[in-house]
């Protein structure tokens, strides 16, 4: 029996199925030879008829001899010998008695009985491999296989799901590649892939330290509904630092979740504005396009600006910052765009050239870029260009001053500061008018 066993035909690709088959027969009848010798043996003595071939007489020899030996069909050696031989031979209910799993029944079945089996053939093989156990008894790994070889792919993804979402994920994914999935679209009430992949995705953010790739799994998901869970999620992770926030932000950058960026921006935002990084706060506002909040931390820039000392000789000390945050997004406000050019005025004013300075301050003044409560401030540092020697504005630049004047007083923020500032532009007028 193991010089049989060992001499069993392989197949190869360059045999034809033919040539395979007439190998496999001689190697059967072989076997077949030798389980009628054995079960000579196993049964009582008594007479045997003629050898029909060479080998049927020397099996029939090997049986006397072993009868005359004194074997027989007690004996449980000889019977698991006849078990094995029958099984190599192919035989169906041999196979079913050896086999303590499916798994050893398929395998076996497919080496002794058809081992040019086609894969068309594994899904009944499979079933009426599967029947002859107690299925509702199978693990989880059993049904999953079972489901795979029957080509039962919505059972199989289901039954994947329960061993490890990251399975069923993934077979999934791979169905669609190779245009399987479609079965599966028929039975499922969502579409398979897209729910795997979510499901994977939410496994991973449920872990602290892996949110980059349930992110990653979720954009993943091809559809508006992983889409729609990736973007809640971005919102919500926790951000303990800069570079964990940058993060968040380029992912959300790269799957273009605009609503999730915006609203970490302006998370981010209202955390730097707390601790004093007005900077910082203006330009995470800027990227969220909150217009109102870089407003506010401006108007709180031109707070300090005048609590400092304002004037000509308050401390502009907010310079860089504004730099910074042009630099660093490029965006346009009103607020920004007035504290850049006001700095600008101071700049050229203490430089020594009060026409510049002049013009820079009109425009700020009648741009409408300053805000309401700023106005009279800069009326006030229009006084010393109004008296100085040099004519910096002209009759109708001096007009333009008074109506803006005018829309103060009107609002009741004049003063004895505007009451000056009336005289200066009416000294103004009449140089302006002499020199015209």
């Amino acid at each position: 029996v193991a010089r049989i066993a060992r001499a069993m035909p392989l197949g190869s690709d360059e045999e034809t199925a033919g040539s395979f088959n007439a190998r496999w027969r001689l190697w059967n009848g072989e076997l077949q030879s030798t389980a009628t010798a054995i079960r000579s043996l196993l049964a009582s003595p008594s007479p045997s008829p003629s050898p029909s071939s060479k080998e049927e007489g020397e099996a029939e020899a090997e049986a006397t001899a072993a009868t005359s030996a004194g074997a027989g069909s007690d004996d449980p050696a000889l019977e698991s010998l006849y078990s094995i031989v029958e099984a190599m031979r192919g035989d169906a209910a041999a196979i079913s008695a050896q086999s303590e799993t499916w798994q050893d029944m398929m395998g076996a079945t497919l080496l002794y009985s058809e081992p040019t089996a086609q894969a068309d053939r594994l899904p009944t093989l499979a079933a009426e491999v599967a029947d002859e156990f107690q299925t509702h008894e199978f693990a989880i790994l059993d049904r999953t296989l079972v489901a795979l070889l029957r080509h039962e792919l919505p059972e199989f993804l289901v039954y994947s799901n329960q061993i490890d979402p990251w399975l069923s994920a993934h077979m999934s994914d791979m169905m669609e590649h190779i245009n399987i999935l479609g079965v599966c679209r028929r039975v499922f009430a969502v579409e398979p892939r897209e729910h795997y992949v979510i499901e994977l995705g939410e496994v991973y953010m449920s872990h602290e330290d892996l949110w980059r790739v349930g992110l990653e799994y979720l954009g993943m998901s091809g559809g508006s509904a992983g889409a729609a869970v990736m973007e809640e999620y971005a919102m919500r992770i926790p951000l303990e630092s800069d570079r964990k926030a940058a993060q968040v932000l380029r992912t959300c950058t790269a799957h273009g979740l605009q609503r999730a960026a915006d609203r970490i921006h302006r998370q981010l935002g209202r955390q730097k504005w707390q601790q004093g990084r007005l900077g910082a706060a203006i330009t995470h506002f800027a990227q969220a396009r909150d217009h109102r909040s870089v407003g506010l931390v401006c108007d709180q820039l031109w707070a300090a600006y005048l609590e400092s000392g304002g004037g000509g000789g308050g401390d502009l000390a907010y310079g860089p910052t504004i730099d910074g945050v042009l630099a660093a997004t490029g965006v346009r406000h009103d607020r920004l765009d007035f504290l850049s050019r006001y700095r600008d005025f101071h700049a050229c004013y203490g430089a020594g050239d009060p026409v510049a300075a002049g013009r820079i301050l009109l425009a700020i003044i009648t741009a409408g870029i300053a805000p309401p409560h700023a106005v009279r401030d800069l009326l006030v540092d229009a006084i010393p260009l109004l008296e100085g020697d040099a004519l910096v504005f002209s009759a109708d630049d001096t007009f333009e001053l008074l109506r803006c004047a005018e829309e103060e007083k009107r609002d009741g923020t004049g003063g004895s500061e505007m009451s000056v500032f009336s005289v200066a532009c009416a000294r103004n007028l009449a140089r302006a008018f002499v020199a015209a």
